[in-house]
C-alpha cells in the first residue's frame, strides 16, 4: 500500500491525520525524539545549524532549541504540520523557523547546515535518493546527516517490545499496531537503505538496528 502510494508523489500527513499524528508523539515519542536531539547536539557545534527534514509536529527542533544557541529549522511538506509545528514552538517559548516545502527540492543555499536530522520519513519520500542529494548539498563539509526510520526487518515482537516501552495499551495499541504493520510494509531494511546511500556522495559510517528502527549516521 505504501509503495504504491508514494509512487506519483512523497507522501503528506494533512488534516485530522496531522492532528492525530502531533498527539500521538506528544504522547508517546516524546523521549525518543529527545534523546535523538541531545545525540544530534553531541554532533553539532555551537552556534551550529540543524534541518529537520519532514519534521512533522516539530518536537525534535523543540527539543534541540533547549538544548543550546544552535539555530534549528525544520521542513515538511505538510502546511497542516507545520503549523501545528509553529504553534508548538511558540507553546514551549523556543525559536525553531518551520517551512512548508519538498525534501527534494529545498529552499536552502549549499553548505546551509552542520547537521541534517531525518525521523520516519524516507520510506514516505517518492524518490528517497533525490531528498539524500539534497541532504548533502545543503550540508556543509564535513557535516552530519542522522536518519531514523522504521526498519522492514523488524518483526512482531520489536513491535510489542516498542509498544510496551512508550506506554501503547487496548485499542490504542491495536490501532498503532495496524499502522505500524503499514508503515513496515513500504520501509527499507539495511541492505536497502545502504543501497540508497551508495547512489549519493554522501558516506556512510554507521547503521545499527535500534528496536523497530534503523539509524544511520551519514558524512558529507
Amino acid at each position: 500500500m505504501l509503495k504504491h502510494a508514494r509512487r506519483s508523489r512523497s507522501l503528506s500527513v494533512d488534516g485530522k491525520k496531522a492532528q492525530r499524528y502531533d498527539e500521538f508523539s506528544r504522547l508517546y515519542r516524546m523521549r525518543d525524539l529527545g534523546s535523538y536531539a541531545e545525540f544530534a547536539a553531541s554532533r553539532t557545534p555551537a552556534g551550529g545549524s540543524v534541518l529537520d527534514v519532514a519534521t512533522g509536529p516539530g518536537y525534535f527542533c523543540t527539543a534541540l532549541a533547549k538544548l543550546g544557541t544552535f539555530g534549528v529549522t525544520g521542513l515538511d511538506i505538510s502546511a497542516d504540520l507545520v503549523e501545528i509545528a509553529r504553534a508548538n514552538a511558540t507553546r514551549e517559548r523556543v525559536e525553531v523557523t518551520f517551512l512548508e516545502a519538498d525534501a527534494g527540492s529545498m529552499p536552502f543555499a549549499g553548505d546551509a547546515f552542520d547537521l541534517v536530522f531525518c525521523s520516519w520519513a524516507v520510506k514516505n519520500f517518492q524518490n528517497p535518493v533525490a531528498v539524500l542529494c539534497e541532504m548533502y548539498r545543503v550540508l556543509r563539509p564535513g557535516g552530519r546527516v542522522l536518519i531514523v526510520d522504521v526498519n522492514h526487518d523488524a518483526t512482531g515482537r520489536d513491535w510489542k517490545t516498542y509498544a510496551s516501552k512508550i506506554g501503547l495499551k487496548g485499542g490504542t495499541a491495536l490501532m498503532m499496531g495496524i499502522a505500524f504493520m503499514i508503515q513496515r510494509s513500504g520501509a527499507y531494511n539495511r541492505e536497502q537503505f545502504e543501497e540508497l546511500v551508495t547512489a549519493t556522495p554522501l558516506r556512510l559510517e554507521s547503521t545499527q538496528p535500534l528496536g523497530i528502527n534503523l539509524v544511520l549516521e551519514l558524512v558529507k
